[in-house]
């Protein structure tokens, strides 16, 4: 063990930690969660075919196109209709080899309620 070397803030055990949040279903560029807190409502990520979307039941909440760049940090606000308090939300990506999602987590309102890692 080196004293030297540099601290690990985030935790490498792979898996899903949440509360509030359920997977449902995951594939490359694809994250399909079920919140149960802190809203209620199921939030889909998908960055196929160039672009980036992000949707809370159903309703487009965040989108860009991606030919140049792939966005590893996307926030937005939550839908009215979803959330009254209109938290902001934002989810951190982090890519492997490939663009094979390796970490993917969402905070709303400033707390970690998802955090998956591949």
């Amino acid at each position: 063990m080196n004293p030297f070397d540099a601290s690990k803030i985030l935790v490498d055990d792979r898996g899903v930690y949440a509360d509030g949040a359920k997977f449902i279903r995951s594939s490359f560029l694809y994250r399909d969660i079920d919140f149960e807190s802190p809203f209620q409502g199921r939030l889909v990520y998908d960055g196929w075919w160039f672009r980036q979307l992000v949707q809370v039941s159903g309703v487009r909440a965040w989108m860009r196109i991606s030919w140049l760049k792939i966005h590893r940090k996307i926030e937005f606000v939550l839908p009215a209709e979803i959330d009254p308090l209109l938290r902001k939300c934002c989810i951190d990506i982090h890519f492997g080899t490939g663009l094979s999602i390796r970490r993917f987590q969402v905070t709303v309102g400033g707390i970690v309620s998802y955090d998956e890692i591949c």
